[in-house]
């Protein structure tokens, strides 16, 4: 029971927490720009780098920075600067808890999560800033602009001419044909990017290579507005062709596909890649140290090639929470707030005065939910896995486990405040694209889901409060217990699981919690070798990852993966989401969407598709010292934080900058010609 002092803390930090979550409303950058007020590409009078690159640019050992520059740069303007131009130098801290599988993404390899991927990875487009615009649509990244022709169906795309790898080789056509051809059309390869993605009007796209800075793509329909996003990350990031035709069967005769897929291990650095810094030192369990990539392609309107700051500085550690802690204890710069056991604890030590950061949060735009696992065709391996995954695909079923949560004794055991909110599931309420009269709700009610369960043939035959399989099912008289995985790094999915546990139990399920690694996580569900799986909705746009929401493709969605062959027995209501999500790839006015994307919310809550318990508003904690941070930038919108800043202009004034200590391992093409793949020197 509370006391009176504890009410009173309590109802304080209610208020405070309050007013965190409006002051993330008050911006100055969210919806203000057009797409040539963010960057444009422009050749300037002349350039500046970093010291460390001209020192080694007069030692001779990399070319001036004009050479190292395309002819026409992107230019950052300085309009998305929240503190302007900035200066050189400095050290950004991280923590991540996903080690480094490979450096290989165009296999699905992770680089580590935590932004480690989205700083390495470049695609053509890119949505994160989207949300600095008026009217938000993909902008350019490595293009530099696209038409489309008369009837619609093929769209002609410029790459940025003089990109150049941090190795020195030329960006070109090449690549973006090996990523799309080689890569994701490739059925030996797993890739984050979709081959069904790309059937449009029936057809499977085409990319054309005019020259080696023109594509072209040839669709089957007129104008499919989705395929933008499908240039984007995660699905295209691009691969270097020189590094990584080596290790493919297509072009190496004595290659394999274990050998494309193994290609570049963790320890095989520094990188070849087209993001501001290079991965060059990474020890397993410790740290993973990046420096700045000399050949990086974009600059500030004064001519200086960004990024402004010099290293950045992962440290590996057992779980995210340890990023929290770390930026409350000063040792990092950064840390999404998403778990909301540490809420309170982050808030207080925000308030003390002497504290290095500050926080911000933003809508609802994460939901908490449970999925079963619908596939009748993976990882079925006896007559307990047949049976349960019939037991999942029974609605009344999926209600009855909806009628047993009580999902506000949930939110307010994870947080007492106006952070966190039960949730029936679908899209969490802070997605524009939320519709609460669209939402069916299946509230807390025991008695009811007890019924739910008898109909369905259950009872207590032992009266140890376990219900038994029915007579009819081939596993007739067992107790009914279900798995639930678990991503170990989500504590507060852990939490909420161990309080769904006795609601379970009070129904007549025995649920068992398995905690899996993040990794492992990725594969199980790959596999399908999974029965339910609580985990956590990080998308608020069904529009653009679909795949989160339906069975946009054949590995969509995480719990109903088809099977060999892409065989999958799609429920009725999973039949009306997919003709819904198809047609809505082709519709260019945003109202219209919505409306569509209404209709697949009430099509999934009211079937229960995934058992939502509670949703949480998203922050941000960051160092006071870190420079160019808009005030107003969402945890998570079109995209995470570090593809929405964007994260290159991020710069520390000179006074607060941490000693460097890696710049001696700023790669040059030195570092890479001893590598096996490397292209012979001219």
């Amino acid at each position: 029971m509370f006391n009176k002092k504890s009410l009173v803390i309590l109802i304080s930090l209610i208020i405070v927490l309050s007013t965190v979550v409006v002051g993330a409303q008050e911006g100055k950058f969210a919806g203000q720009f057009s797409k040539e007020e963010m960057w444009v590409h422009q050749s300037l009078d002349s350039y500046s780098e970093a010291p460390e690159l001209k020192e080694l640019v007069d030692a001779g050992e990399l070319p001036p920075v004009a050479e190292r520059l395309p002819e026409v740069p992107r230019v950052v303007k300085s309009n998305i600067m929240a503190d302007g131009v900035g200066e050189y130098g400095g050290v950004w801290r991280d923590t991540f808890a996903v080690p480094v599988a490979s450096w290989n993404w165009g296999a699905q390899k992770t680089q580590g999560w935590f932004g480690i991927n989205q700083i390495v990875q470049e695609s053509l487009l890119v949505s994160g800033p989207m949300w600095m615009l008026e009217q938000p649509d993909p902008l350019p990244n490595l293009v530099t602009g696209w038409e489309w022709s008369n009837d619609g169906k093929t769209l002609t795309m410029h790459l940025l001419e003089g990109i150049k790898w941090s190795d020195g080789e030329p960006f070109t056509a090449d690549d973006v044909l090996f990523t799309y051809n080689d890569l994701i059309l490739n059925d030996k390869i797993p890739t984050f990017g979709s081959k069904e993605a790309w059937i449009y009007g029936g057809q499977q796209t085409e990319l054309e290579k005019v020259d080696d800075y023109t594509i072209k793509w040839h669709f089957g329909i007129e104008k499919p507005v989705h395929a933008f996003y499908n240039m984007d990350y995660l699905d295209f990031a691009v691969s270097p062709k020189h590094v990584y035709k080596n290790f493919h069967p297509d072009y190496n005769e004595d290659a394999s596909y274990d050998d494309f897929v193994n290609a570049t291990p963790p320890d095989d650095l520094p990188l070849v890649t087209l993001g501001p810094w290079v991965p060059t030192k990474y020890e397993a369990g410790q740290q993973l140290v990046m420096v700045r990539n000399p050949y990086y392609w974009q600059v500030d309107e004064e001519g200086n090639q960004l990024p402004y700051l010099s290293e950045v500085r992962f440290n590996e550690v057992e779980s995210g929470d340890i990023r929290t802690m770390n930026l409350i204890g000063g040792s990092a710069d950064r840390t999404n707030l998403e778990n909301p056991q540490t809420f309170s604890m982050v808030r207080q030590a925000s308030l003390e005065e002497d504290a290095p950061f500050k926080i911000e949060f933003g809508p609802f735009g994460i939901g908490y939910h449970i999925s079963m696992n619908l596939s009748r065709y993976l990882s079925v391996e006896n007559d307990r896995d047949a049976e349960l995954r019939e037991l999942f695909r029974e609605k009344a079923f999926r209600e009855a486990v909806s009628h047993s949560i009580s999902r506000d004794a949930i939110a307010n055991v994870a947080f007492p405040g106006p952070l966190t909110q039960a949730w029936h599931g679908g899209y969490p309420s802070g997605s524009s694209y939320y519709d609460q009269n669209s939402v069916v709700k299946y509230e807390y009610n025991p008695e009811t889901a007890k019924e739910k369960l008898a109909s369905l043939g259950f009872e207590d035959t032992n009266g140890d409060g376990i219900l038994n399989w029915p007579e009819d099912s081939k596993i007739a008289g067992d107790e009914l217990v279900i798995e639930m995985m678990i991503n170990q790094d989500q504590q507060a999915s852990i939490n909420a699981a161990e309080a769904v546990q006795p609601m379970f139990r009070e129904v007549g399920i025995d649920l068992k919690v398995r905690l899996v690694s993040a990794n492992n996580v990725a594969t199980k569900v790959g596999g399908g070798d999974f029965e339910m799986y609580f985990n956590r909705l990080d998308s608020a746009i069904p529009f653009i990852q679909m795949e989160l929401f339906g069975p946009f493709r054949n590995n969509s969605p995480d719990w109903h993966y088809a099977g060999s062959g892409g065989k999958r027995d799609l429920l009725d209501f999973e039949k009306e989401i997919q003709e819904i999500m198809q047609e809505a790839r082709y519709v260019a006015d945003a109202a219209e969407r919505k409306e569509m994307f209404k209709k697949i919310l009430n099509l999934y809550t009211e079937n229960v598709y995934t058992v939502g318990v509670y949703e949480v508003r998203r922050g941000t904690g960051l160092h006071k010292r870190i420079r160019n941070w808009q005030p107003d930038i969402p945890p998570y919108m079109y995209n995470w934080t570090i593809n929405s800043i964007p994260v290159q202009i991020l710069y520390v004034n000179q006074e607060d900058q941490f000693e460097t200590m890696f710049l001696d391992s700023i790669p040059t093409k030195n570092d890479y010609i001893e590598r096996s793949w490397h292209l012979p020197l001219d």
